[in-house]
């Protein structure tokens, strides 16, 4: 796999793991799975790779 295609790759399970918070949030709270502060933590940690992929793909 090339270097483009890892930063593609990425950003589609970015994307992917941010859809997956954003439906199952409230189920994810509800059913103890994780708690608020763990969910807020996760949601930003896949947005900052979210971010990184991005720029690395634009400086090229």
């Amino acid at each position: 796999m090339t270097d483009e295609e890892e930063l593609k790759a990425r950003i589609e399970a970015a994307k992917s793991d941010l859809s997956f918070f954003s439906l199952n949030a409230d189920a994810i709270l509800a059913e103890g799975f994780s708690t608020e502060e763990e969910l807020e933590e996760s949601i930003n940690e896949t947005l900052d790779d979210l971010i990184d992929a991005r720029n690395k793909l634009n400086e090229r």
